[in-house]
């Protein structure tokens, strides 16, 4: 079943409903590429929705007649993991089969077990010598089977699968300006999600857990700690990222709509040399009319499966 379909190979058809999962909810989003101006959103769609309920899924799909349409699933940041990895020197169709090998002591499972694929990172056209590096995707594959199996049981086409990291680079590919590095956060219920992106090519990506567990209280706000470390944390990928590509230049921090993201980026401003912004859903693609989108709660359930609704063909 997992071999049918695309894993982490960041093409996109036109026209994808992107998915993503959480604990508590479902989100879709149908989106299509225009020759010109914003993505149009066709489609944008938030259920309180567990995937082991199969029954709900079902009658999700016949509601909103799901089942005509190519969706692309995104797994969360707790379901796969990014490697970077030195790349194979070989011919590009052996490289798969020679990052097995390169990942099989960096995981904590049997490779046999994993879905693994190869995503490149540009390198320095000042160094054409230097060797390149490239980020090893990897998942395990009774994981992709259950989910997989579960949403094409209730009716979904699912055509392929992708990770948040990557569904965030298209995000930030449409904040970008004049090719710089958009340096895109988002927040979660469990930690954070940091990417350095520039000419639509993910460059660097780390995700930040939270000691605590959970990045907000019970009043649903930050916790104070949390802020604290995740404004350290963020600097220190900063500076790592220079150090790493000194050839790229940063021009702006993004925050992803969240209900605490003015205060994290007033934190930010106090903290960092570069700007910091946040952004809404209207900001970067064009949304259904007639349908509120002013709450900032719904923008960011929905901002991971507009990611994985933004797949491109000239990404890999």
């Amino acid at each position: 079943m997992i071999d049918k379909l695309k894993f982490f190979n960041s093409k996109r058809r036109k026209g994808l409903m992107g998915i993503a999962l959480s604990n508590t909810h479902i989100s879709l989003v149908h989106c299509v590429q225009a020759d010109q101006g914003k993505p149009k959103v066709s489609m944008a769609h938030v259920e309180q929705l567990r995937l082991e309920d199969d029954i709900g899924l079902k009658r999700l799909v016949h509601h909103l007649g799901l089942k005509f349409y190519p969706c692309n699933l995104v797994l969360n940041a707790d379901q796969y993991q990014v490697l970077q990895v030195d790349k194979p020197n070989m011919p590009e169709d052996e490289i798969q089969n020679a990052l097995v090998w390169k990942v099989k002591s960096l995981i904590d499972y049997p490779v046999t077990d994993a879905t693994i694929r190869g995503i490149d990172v540009p390198s320095d056209p000042q160094q054409p010598n230097r060797s390149p590096f490239m980020f090893a995707i990897c998942a395990k594959n009774n994981l992709l089977q259950d989910v997989s199996n579960r949403l094409m049981d209730a009716g979904f086409q699912l055509k392929s699968v992708d990770v948040q990291v990557l569904a965030q680079r298209n995000i930030a590919a449409l904040l970008e300006q004049d090719n710089r590095v958009v340096v895109l956060v988002s927040l979660s219920a469990k930690g954070c999600l940091i990417t350095f992106s520039a000419g639509g090519e993910l460059y660097h990506a780390r995700f930040v857990e939270l000691d605590r567990g959970y990045l907000y209280d019970q009043l649903g706000d930050l916790i104070a700690s949390n802020l604290e470390r995740l404004v350290l944390e963020l600097q220190r990928s900063l500076d790592s990222f220079d150090r790493q590509f000194p050839y790229l230049s940063v021009q702006r921090v993004v925050i992803c709509p969240d209900q605490n993201a003015t205060r994290f980026v007033d934190d930010l401003k106090n903290s960092l040399y570069l700007p910091v912004e946040t952004f809404t859903l209207a900001d970067i693609v064009e949304l259904p009319e007639g349908e509120d989108f002013s709450s900032i709660e719904k923008q960011s359930m929905l901002l991971t499966a507009l990611g994985a609704a933004l797949r491109s063909e000239e990404n890999l």
